[in-house]
């Protein structure tokens, strides 16, 4: 029985988080594909050809992260947004098809020299890191999606540190072209201080209005 805050536009989120897990779930076991051997190694020269994968392993290494620290995000948005719309459903969808590919330019950075590679990278994880802010943006907006509960200041930085994430993939772009692919990826490791800096500027916020 339809309860009185459900509309006949509105639904709950399980379907959504479930096919969501479903894809990022072939998304991250995919990555596996691009570890390969030589074809013409041959059991005597396997020591040899192991050294060789030595770039397809961190790039491996690098996508599993991501795309678990991308689920993951998913999984706590969700958590506070209940209910989905048919507008929610395709922004979600957009940012599963982002999600999609990682694998191929994971595929694309292990095997090809040169910053295009690595611009390409970031290129999709910007997209990813954006259409994470998105769907919080979208579910913030809309009454009845996000659960009452959520503070102002989470919701604040739900919005943000996404969006901190995507800026540092987005200038890895420029810093890959200018300086080439190795100063790009350490570019990336300032990524993993967007969620402290969120919450540094939400809570100087929330403090802010209280005053």
């Amino acid at each position: 029985m339809a309860t009185p805050s459900e509309t006949r536009s509105q639904y709950g989120s399980e379907r959504l988080i479930t096919f969501s897990d479903g894809v990022m779930a072939v998304a991250i076991t995919l990555l596996v594909l691009d570890l390969k051997l030589p074809e013409a190694a041959s059991q005597g020269s396997l020591a040899e050809a192991l050294p060789g994968l030595a770039s397809a392993l961190w790039c491996y290494a690098l996508s599993f992260v991501v795309i678990g620290v991308l689920w993951m995000a998913h999984h706590n948005q969700f958590a506070n947004i209940p209910r989905v719309d048919g507008g929610l459903l395709w922004v979600n969808l957009i940012f599963l098809m982002c999600v999609v590919l990682i694998p191929f330019v994971t595929s694309l950075l292990s095997g090809h020299d040169g910053a295009l590679p690595t611009i390409c990278y970031a290129a999709v994880l910007t997209a990813n890191c954006v259409m994470l802010a998105l769907i919080w943006w979208y579910a913030r907006r809309t009454p009845g999606l996000m659960a009452a509960d959520v503070s102002e200041q989470d919701r604040s930085m739900g919005l943000l540190a996404p969006l901190l994430v995507a800026a540092v993939f987005a200038g890895s772009i420029g810093v890959a072209y200018a300086f080439g692919p190795t100063a790009g990826q350490w570019t990336w490791l300032l990524a993993a201080g967007a969620g402290w800096l969120a919450n540094r500027l939400t809570s100087t916020d929330a403090n802010a209005n209280l005053v």
